[in-house]
Formats: C-alpha cells, structure tokens, sequence
C-alpha cells in the first residue's frame, strides 16, 4: 500500500514537472543550423546581402521545452545578436512564428540590417570576422553560428555617411585576408579591398539608414 502511494506520489511530481517547463523554451532542447556555414554578409542599415543571396545561408531554428515539446512563440521573440554587431531595431528576427503548420520550427532568410564596427585598423583589430553570433529565443540563447560580417556602416552608427567613407579609405587596397581589417571592407568578398568594392560602397552612400521607429 504504502508502495502505491509512493508510486502515486512520483508520477505526480512528474506531472507536475512536466507542466512546469511545457512551453517554456529549454536551450537544452533547441538548437539552429545554418546551411553552407560559416556565412560571410554584407550588411548595411538600410540592408544589403540577403541570406539566401547570393549563397543560400538559410538559418533553421528549432525551439522546444524540456519535455521536449515544441514551443509556439512570435516570430519577433527569435533574433540574432552579438556585442560587436550593431543590429537595426526589428533588424534581424525570424521570418515567420513558431505555430502550426510546422510547430516548433522557423527560418531566417530575409536581409539583416545592421552594422559592424571597423574597430582599430591601425593595430589590426576588427569587430568583421569570426563571429559567433547568438541564436536567442524568448531571450535563452539556444545556439550559436559562425558568421563573417563587412558592412558599409563602418563606424555602427546607424547611416551609411562620410565617416564611413573615411573608414573605406583607411583600408582601401589592404588584402582582406583576416586578420587583416581591410576585410571590413570585402564586399565582394574577392580577397582585396579595391576599386570594386568603393562602388558598392558608393551604392549605398548618404542612401542607406535604420528605419525610424514608428
């Protein structure tokens, strides 16, 4: 009898355990993959490289409890971040929610708008290359990708203006290879910083800003 109840008791605290952590996002049990990782993008404010173009880099994100159990949450619940990544509000979330059809399940593929930092190309040193890039949802980091980044809002300002024409200029026809930091500045991502890369550069010159909040 006394084994029953202690039975009992157990598959109560199970339950109740289960309950606990249903809908509630466990790292432990989600992850993300990127396909032909690692990526390398170029991103500006108003948005450049998309991450299906011009190398498919789709992100696929998987988001379950601890049961495990997939969590349904709002696709502005799941982001990018990094510390030396300055990221446009609203600049790179998922594309669409976790609910059905595809429980549990959403993708990155949209532009990223957002920004890195040149850093101190005289000493060497760039916030461009390497990067593990977080994969949070509902604010747990579930994940992390290897990402290469150049931008051309080299001073993460939010605009795309002259000091960061300035900054070009500062590595313009220093090989990209890493860890040198004309990398920063690689948009077409041929191994120098050249000519070719100032009219991309120029593309989006005085035309490229993150959105105004509303």
């Amino acid at each position: 009898m006394t084994s029953r109840k202690v039975l009992t008791a157990l598959a109560a605290l199970a339950l109740m355990a289960g309950v606990a952590t249903a809908n509630i996002v466990s790292p432990d049990d989600s992850w993300a993959t990127m396909m032909n990782s690692p990526a390398t993008l170029t991103i500006a404010p108003g948005g450049y490289d998309g991450l299906v173009l011009p190398t498919d880099h789709t992100i696929d994100v998987y988001v379950n409890d601890a049961t495990p159990a997939p969590v349904e949450i709002l696709y502005t619940d799941i982001w990018l971040e990094h510390p030396d990544v300055t990221w446009c509000e609203g600049g790179v979330v998922a594309d669409s929610s976790t609910y059905a059809p595809d429980p549990g399940h959403t993708t990155f593929t949209s532009v990223p708008r957002g920004s890195t930092y040149i850093g101190n190309a005289g000493a060497g040193w760039t916030d461009c290359q390497s990067i593990a890039v977080n994969v949070v949802a509902l604010g747990f980091v579930i994940d992390t990708l290897d990402l290469n980044l150049n931008s051309m809002d080299l001073t993460a300002d939010g605009h795309v203006d002259i000091a960061d024409l300035g900054g070009f200029a500062s590595v313009k026809d220093i090989p990209a290879q890493y860890p040198i930091p004309g990398f920063c500045a690689d948009y077409d991502e041929d191994g120098d910083c050249d000519i070719a890369d100032l009219g991309q550069f120029a593309s989006v010159y005085n035309l490229s800003d993150c959105p105004e909040a509303p």
